[in-house]
């Protein structure tokens, strides 16, 4: 009952989670907020452009259904083509293009994909209300502090009873970018966030599966977050202790068992974008360091693939175990492959890269067959995102290396980098390229954020 004392010692005072993170969301100044964040934000937003614009063959349901359906009001730019549609139904077709590749950002802390969700709901709303560059990037920081603080708790009991916790949580950054926006009052932020935990969901029964609604499920979130923030506006209230309330959303989707202590912790001088990690790779975030390092093992001892025995992989148990990640198949889906550890090594032991080309390979005997050798272990001693490979070859040799830094953190200029890399599968030019780096460097000196979403949008438009 700790949660639930805590809750009730609270409201004697009036307090509540909600408030509190409504305070942070809506008096939070740009000028305030450390140089360093504001560049891990930038990072993170051009790593999401270049994986969401290199994804657009890759995803049509969510571009179907944004223009079917949420056409009008023509506010906000798609993506996909360019074409203008409502805020909802741009933002939803773009956080959907944005995670399709399963290459976009991720916060280890709380097993979420931020910036799907957070950054789609802001360009549109950022569009929609005619706001500066400046004012976009602080509701795009003030979106991930939220919505990764909400996380940071109870997120390995949210997946232990079936929930996807970057779904669950992703309306709540989209809520409030919206709200910041909107200039959405503190208390009418703090019913946003209450009225969007009344919209969560999202089941892991997709990694079990290999089922196709991962993407969706965050499409849905920046839909639903722009929804709460604009009946807050309009009036509408929530639960005040919505989160950490007897029946709220921390005991109805996680059974929480005491009460929230990460979330406000270091509130304004924590701030989460610096843990957020961006994927160099198109699988799962918690294979990212152990492919990379597989990769560099084989490459510096020069060794063929059929060399190899067996490749064991540890990891910390709740990564370890992990929905859909100690996996042999059988696979029905690149959707299953790219969370299956002994299928993503085996890939890049065999090709010496991921691809989602080889992703999608999912009957290719070759793969399935290395696939067999790699075993997947647990070590309660290994930190989340750090991991150790071990390969043995042929003959009993042995080498081994381990993560201790997470993988995905790169400066600006790599990150440009890699995004001029995508260029070829966007089937942009190097100047539009340039150009689109150029804007995310430079985009809180904007005046608005048109001329940024046409330089997105433009980079090898397909449709």
């Amino acid at each position: 009952m700790g949660c639930f004392a805590a809750s009730r010692r609270a409201m004697t005072t009036g307090s509540s989670l909600t408030h509190t993170l409504g305070r942070m969301v809506a008096e939070t100044s740009f000028p305030a907020i450390p140089e360093a964040v504001v560049t891990r934000a930038k990072i993170s937003l051009l790593h999401n452009f270049a994986v969401g614009l290199a994804g657009r063959r890759r995803e049509n349901f969510a571009f179907v259904a944004a223009q079917t359906y949420w056409a009008a009001p023509a506010e906000a730019t798609l993506l996909h083509n360019g074409a203008a549609v409502s805020a909802e139904g741009a933002a939803f077709a773009n956080a959907a293009l944005m995670n399709v590749r399963s290459q976009d950002d991720t916060h280890a802390a709380s097993t979420s994909h931020p910036g799907s969700p957070t950054m789609a709901a802001a360009m549109a709303i950022a569009e929609s209300c005619a706001a500066s560059g400046e004012e976009f990037l602080a509701a795009v920081i003030v979106g991930y502090e939220t919505l990764c603080r909400i996380g940071r708790d109870f997120d390995d009991r949210f997946t232990a009873r079936g929930f996807r916790a970057a779904s669950l949580l992703g309306g709540f950054g989209a809520a409030a970018a919206t709200a910041r926006l909107m200039r959405l009052s503190a208390l009418q932020t703090a019913h946003a966030l209450g009225l969007q935990a009344n919209l969560a969901g999202g089941i892991t029964q997709v990694w079990r599966e290999g089922s196709a609604e991962a993407n969706m499920q965050l499409a849905f979130a920046a839909r639903n977050g722009i929804a709460a923030a604009r009946a807050a506006a309009c009036g509408a209230t929530a639960a005040i202790f919505a989160l950490e309330g007897e029946a709220g959303f921390f005991n109805a989707f996680g059974g929480a068992a005491g009460p929230a202590v990460e979330i406000l912790e270091g509130l304004g001088e924590a701030w989460q974008l610096l843990e957020v990690t961006v994927k160099p790779l198109p699988v799962c975030a918690i294979l990212q360091g152990p492919a990379l390092l597989l990769l560099d093992l084989i490459r510096r001892h020069a060794r063929r693939p059929e060399d190899i025995e067996s490749v064991t992989l540890t990891l910390n148990p709740y990564e370890a175990d992990y929905p859909g990640v100690d996996n042999f198949g059988p696979f029905g889906s690149a959707t299953a492959t790219k969370l299956s550890a002994q299928f993503s090594l085996a890939l890049a032991a065999i090709e010496g890269r991921i691809t989602p080309e080889g992703l999608g390979r999912v009957a290719d005997a070759t793969i399935l067959a290395m696939s067999r050798r790699v075993l997947v272990r647990r070590d309660a001693a290994i930190l989340l995102r750090r991991c150790r490979v071990e390969i043995v070859w042929r003959g009993g040799a042995e080498i081994s290396g381990i993560v201790d830094v997470p993988a995905g953190q790169p400066d600006f200029s790599e990150c440009a980098d890699f995004a001029r890399g995508l260029g070829p599968e966007i089937g942009a030019t190097a100047a539009q390229m340039e150009r689109l780096i150029e804007m995310v460097a430079g985009v809180e000196k904007a005046a608005d954020v048109r001329g940024l979403m046409a330089a997105a949008a433009g980079c090898g438009c397909i449709r």
